[in-house]
């Protein structure tokens, strides 16, 4: 098909002025153009202002309720850390205490300790004080011994005559004394004294 000027001219002209109107086809066929006469448009834009105003409403009793759940979540959130505080301030005077409590055990028992090296200086001393008086006796002559061995206690008795390694010195003493007084020392001394 052969087109001469003319032809392709009033095709290129007709397709020109048709595009105008295919463009408008189309906007109307697909909602983004339209056209409003008079009071209708009023009347949607009225309805507009009554659709905005419902989402407001609803926007705000949304927001009322997001409002009270944060109020109630940030509430909660100063309880946790408020307890928190406490917590951590108790766990702070636990340590103290265990600290306080580690510091008394150890002073303790350096006291303990310091006790019973005296307990032991001293029940040497006992010991040795006994051994020394066990040589006097031991060294004096029996009714003397036994005059001055009536005034003491039983118990006391019992040590100084243990510490006397003579046992004929022990026997003339015992003889020299009471005869209760060494028949309880006799019982005393058959039994261990601890």
């Amino acid at each position: 098909m052969k087109l001469s000027a003319k032809d392709l001219l009033s095709i290129g002209a007709v397709t020109v002025l048709s595009f105008p109107i295919l463009y408008l086809v189309v906007l109307f066929a697909t909602g983004n153009a339209r056209v409003e006469f008079g009071r209708e448009a009023k009347e949607e834009q009225r309805q507009d202002n009554l659709r905005v105003l419902r989402v407001t409403h609803h926007r705000d009793s949304l927001l009322a309720q997001y409002s009270a759940a944060y109020q109630a979540t940030l509430k909660e959130r100063q309880e946790i850390e408020e307890k928190e505080r406490r917590l951590q301030e108790r766990e702070e005077r636990i340590a103290m205490m265990e600290q306080e409590l580690e510091q008394q055990r150890v002073a303790l028992t350096q006291e303990r300790q310091r006790l019973e090296k005296a307990v032991a200086e001293s029940d040497e001393a006992s010991e040795k004080r006994m051994r020394q008086l066990a040589r006097v006796y031991g060294a004096m002559r029996p009714a003397e011994a036994a005059r001055i061995l009536e005034t003491l206690s039983d118990d006391l008795v019992v040590e100084i005559l243990r510490g006397i390694g003579d046992d004929r010195q022990k026997g003339k003493i015992m003889g020299a004394i009471s005869k209760e007084k060494a028949a309880r020392i006799s019982r005393k001394m058959g039994t261990p004294i601890n």
